[in-house]
């Protein structure tokens, strides 16, 4: 089955693409606030995978945007950039700054002109990384399927195409590889710790679900996206 990415490159794709998934990211963020929750009208500590027996999928420790904040963290580094001088430059107060950098407010809930301007403003300064659109949105598009995944509610109809062979799918690979195995892609090192950037909780969690992928419960054609979110947690 062919799994495309949540938002594409491009300003349309993105707004078609935050359109169709507006009641997921608002999801996402008040799960992130809640204790249990429900799913389909099960007990609030229950979630329905299909074909599957109940599982019990508690709160996650983790603020919803981990890696959009680890990347936005290591672009200011690497431009020098104190928050107040960013927050000045993007017209916002600190506390956003903040908010964007503790994951708080992950970048899936940041319209795409202001993803635009936060990547113009970085590169203006000289960051190193995370300087691209791109990489802002491929870091939006991976905090979503965590988020997904930890609150009990990602369908997998539109989430990074980790198990293909391509530019953007090795991207999402690195990302997801530093959230949950604490390696973080090259050009990222020397401005973030090595360490994982979820909570070891809630990478017990995704890999849990992920294993139930790989048997089967949620049909044949997400077998090797188990396989491949595994993968990347073993590493």
């Amino acid at each position: 089955m062919a799994i495309t990415v949540a938002a594409g490159l491009d300003g349309p794709r993105h707004e078609m693409g935050v359109s169709r998934m507006m009641s997921r990211r608002g999801k996402a963020v008040r799960d992130s606030r809640r204790g249990w929750r429900k799913a389909d009208g099960l007990p609030a500590e229950q979630a329905i995978v299909p074909n599957a027996e109940v599982l019990r999928i508690p709160d996650p420790l983790s603020p919803p945007g981990v890696i959009g904040a680890a990347v936005v963290r290591a672009a200011r580094r690497s431009a020098h950039l104190t928050r107040p001088r960013l927050a000045r430059q993007l017209s916002v107060n600190v506390a956003t700054v903040r908010s964007r950098e503790n994951g708080t407010i992950p970048l899936f809930c940041v319209s795409y002109d202001q993803l635009q301007q936060l990547a113009d403003a970085l590169k203006r300064s000289g960051a190193e990384v995370g300087r691209e659109l791109g990489e802002l949105l491929s870091a939006s598009q991976c905090d979503l399927l965590l988020a997904g995944m930890l609150g009990g509610f990602e369908d997998y109809a539109e989430v990074p195409p980790i198990e293909e062979h391509s530019t953007n799918a090795e991207a999402a690979r690195e990302l997801l590889r530093w959230a949950l195995a604490g390696t973080a892609p090259d050009r990222y090192r020397q401005y973030a710790s090595p360490r994982p950037l979820l909570d070891k909780h809630d990478i017990d969690l995704v890999t849990a679900m992920a294993r139930d992928l790989l048997i089967g419960s949620h049909g044949h054609d997400l077998v090797g996206y188990g396989s491949a979110l595994i993968a990347l947690a073993d590493h």
